[in-house]
């Protein structure tokens, strides 16, 4: 008996291991003699900054610092602000996450107490979410054809998106910043926040050569107790390197700033006029490749009993990709008070995901809001909530059902007043992705052919068998042990599909 198997290799992408760890930050914090002291508090946040991850043999480890930042208004009248930075570091250990294994780490602040237990003191009770996940590419050998022992195959034709490379990789940037010439000098930092967004992605083998900027906004109070905004781009050029990377690959890149700090220097006169920037910035890649891919949903021998091996696999074909920039606009209703003017405004902890409706790609999810303003009497107040957005990306064909990968950064950000208690809040999103379509597909996996069991041909040279539209060619020739050529060629069909009711002439084998 001569009977020959053949497979191809495909790439997939899968998550060995997810997991979550909490972490609490319990803080009793003195402000130094140079702060003012607290009449009221206006907002307490804890920012979490991953500084460090390292995957040693199974074992991950998350290094980094949690800052409990105060912004309140002191016994001036003025806005004040203080920080002070906690370690954090967290580890899990799996059998399942390799030297190989893309490791991502990051970190949600759940909760937030603060209270003042007097003018010179405050008490802080926070709990953080450290989120580990684990991603592999993995290689399977599919079965995509057969032949001999009079095999019979029913396959699929799909342009399979396998999996060539996934990577994360995390560089450092660092830059010592001079305030322009009409900033007031820095008294304390209120807020950070950074963006990092790629503009030009260069393909060559096995790399990525990545240019874009990461720019951060930094509010702070001056002397006199103004809010001022300071803001610099770093520009970004770094090589990931992607094994099966090349011009024909299709790609998607997500970047994310995982750390960033600024601390007020001074400078050659002994003005706080400097601001040292450092940022870790996490870019994870991942890479397919459209291969022509055959799967057989079925097999039969004319000549042999047959044993056929079934399983599942999820198929993902190209569908499209977007990038794109939107503004989400919102407006805060009853704030509760008279608004004279907005002071400052800033976005933060982006969450979103992925869905499809029709021919679409959603993009939804939240991020935080935080508007200091002055009310008609002239007093600071806060507006802390958060944000719903959503964004779709029109595709080039409606998906069964997506994957994909991509992200969503806050690129800018703006309140305005409106009304005498209404704010319109202004943000703007950048979004970009790959996205696939993906179905559950049963396929045959293995072919066992008993030669020792061969098959009696006990039917006659012509059959005939009276057919209903819309019955399969292939369930006939199954059932009465013949070919589909045979029936298609004997009965003068052009679809494997029977378009009317009537006779069939059924030749055997």
């Amino acid at each position: 008996m001569n009977f020959n198997c053949e497979t191809q290799k495909l790439g997939f992408c899968e998550t060995v291991f997810e997991t979550t760890a909490e972490q609490s930050v319990d803080a009793d914090i003195s402000l130094p003699d140079y702060c003012p002291e607290i009449q009221r508090i206006l907002r307490c946040n804890v920012i979490t900054n991953i500084n460090s991850v390292q995957n040693s043999s199974g074992r991950v480890t998350a290094d980094g610092n949690a800052v409990v930042r105060l912004l309140y208004v002191g016994e001036n009248g003025k806005i004040a602000g203080y920080e002070q930075s906690y370690p954090i570091q967290k580890f899990i250990e799996s059998n399942r996450i390799s030297s190989e294994s893309s490791v991502s780490v990051t970190v949600n602040t759940d909760y937030v107490n603060c209270r003042a237990v007097n003018p010179r003191r405050i008490d802080v009770r926070a709990m953080l979410t450290f989120i580990f996940k684990a991603l592999n590419k993995r290689n399977e050998d599919m079965l995509c054809h057969a032949e001999g022992a009079g095999i019979q195959l029913l396959s699929e034709d799909f342009a399979f998106a396998s999996v060539t490379g996934v990577c994360e990789k995390a560089f450092l940037m660092s830059e010592v910043v001079e305030l322009e010439s009409d900033k007031k000098p820095v008294a304390q930092i209120i807020n950070v926040s950074p963006c990092a967004v790629a503009s030009e992605i260069k393909i060559i083998n096995n790399k990525a050569l990545i240019k874009g900027d990461c720019t951060v906004r930094i509010y702070y109070s001056a002397e006199d107790g103004t809010l001022e905004r300071a803001e610099h781009s770093m520009p970004i050029s770094q090589i990931v390197e992607l094994e099966g990377l090349n011009e024909n690959s299709l790609s998607s890149l997500k970047m994310s700033v995982t750390s960033c700090e600024a601390v007020a220097k001074a400078d050659s006169s002994g003005n706080m006029c400097l601001i040292d920037l450092s940022a870790r910035i996490s870019a994870f890649m991942i890479s397919f490749e459209e291969t022509p891919l055959t799967v057989i949903t079925d097999s039969y021998s004319t000549d042999y009993e047959v044993k056929n091996t079934s399983k599942n696999i999820e198929l993902l074909e190209y569908c499209d990709k977007f990038n794109s920039t939107f503004t989400n606009k919102v407006i805060l209703e009853s704030i509760g008070v008279s608004v004279d003017c907005v002071v400052a405004v800033w976005c933060s902890d982006i969450k979103y995901n992925f869905t499809s409706k029709d021919d679409k790609c959603v993009i939804s999810g939240t991020y935080q809001a935080t508007v200091i303003y002055k009310d008609s009497e002239n007093s600071f107040g806060t507006v802390q909530k958060p944000v719903d957005f959503e964004y779709s990306a029109k595709l080039s064909k409606k998906p069964e059902r997506i994957v994909c990968y991509g992200s969503a950064s806050i690129t800018a950000c703006s309140c305005a007043v409106t009304g005498d208690s209404r704010l319109e809040l202004k943000t703007e999103i950048d979004v970009s992705g790959i996205v696939l379509s993906a179905c559950n597909k049963k396929y045959i996996s293995s072919i066992e052919v008993s030669e020792d069991a061969v098959k009696r041909d006990k039917a006659c040279a012509l059959t005939i068998y009276f057919c209903d539209k819309g019955e399969a060619v292939w369930d006939i020739a199954r059932r009465y042990n013949t070919t589909v050529d045979a029936i298609m060629a004997e009965n003068d069909l052009a679809d494997s599909l029977v378009d009317r009711n009537g006779m069939l002439l059924i030749p055997g084998v």
